[in-house]
């Protein structure tokens, strides 16, 4: 999806008790940014965790 950057790595974080979230602010103004509102629209149906579970294990098993 993204990679890892030059001189960064993927760090694995085994047994959560809770489930890591991301959000989205938006200034309160009419009339909405195109793009903000877009966001939620097409991120909605995505299986984000997914995604991101298999990057993991793809740089974890090089």
């Amino acid at each position: 999806m993204f990679g890892v950057p030059n001189g960064m790595r993927v760090v694995g974080m085994e047994h959560l008790t809770w489930a890591p979230r991301a959000g989205l602010v938006m200034a309160d103004r009419t009339p909405e940014p195109v793009l903000a509102r877009a966001l939620p629209e097409v991120t909605r149906d995505l299986d984000l965790r997914d995604t991101f579970n298999r990057m993991l294990h793809d740089h974890l098993s090089r």
